[in-house]
């Protein structure tokens, strides 16, 4: 509740009337929840601070000074996807769900960092990606996710769960698709 009070979240029985709706017009509306990074909203409360993998991090030339992403190596992480998931998924009709995943660009610069070096950046966050992926299918849903963090390690890509959908995105309108698509298709995505 604390993290939807300044918000202007749905309800659960809102979401479903809206997928109802959705599906009487023959559109699937899909699940959204970020698993990974864009968690500010909730890391910055008491109750969710512990969970981030840092509160200080560079990127895109910046430095920032909120938590982002969840520390991967962290269970209370996955305890918080759970619970997400669990109170999220029941809403829709549609076996789909993107669980983003994208931009976490803090992996490595805090709690993570001594795996990061150990086992490399690529590693620690598909480990943290497929545990996201499997809690999607304990709910009977497909995975999708954002594949940026993904696509900066082609030799990674290949370790993405089976079933998983990589979404290639990209701000610019020269942002190179078909070569991220191609690396995706080389690995069966």
């Amino acid at each position: 509740e604390e993290v939807w009070q300044q918000a202007s979240p749905l309800t659960s029985r809102e979401v479903a009337e809206l997928d109802a709706y959705a599906a009487q017009r023959g559109i699937s509306l899909v699940a959204n929840q970020n698993c990974f990074g864009h968690l500010e909203r909730w890391l910055k409360h008491p109750r969710y601070a512990p969970l981030a993998e840092t509160t200080t991090w560079t990127g895109w030339g910046k430095q920032f000074d909120y938590a982002f992403s969840l520390a991967p190596g962290d269970p209370g992480s996955i305890a918080l996807i759970e619970g997400l998931l669990g109170q999220l998924l029941v809403c829709f009709r549609t076996p789909l769900v993107n669980i983003g995943c994208d931009e976490t660009l803090d992996i490595g610069q805090g709690r993570s960092k001594a795996d990061v070096e150990r086992r490399g950046r690529a590693e620690v966050y598909l480990e943290f990606v497929a545990k996201v992926c499997a809690i999607a299918r304990s709910h009977h849903f497909r995975p999708a996710f954002w594949a940026d963090i993904a696509l900066e390690h082609p030799e990674a890509l290949a370790q993405l769960p089976k079933d998983v959908i990589a979404l290639a995105w990209g701000y610019e309108a020269d942002s190179p698709f078909a070569r991220w698509c191609e690396q995706l298709r080389g690995v069966g995505r």
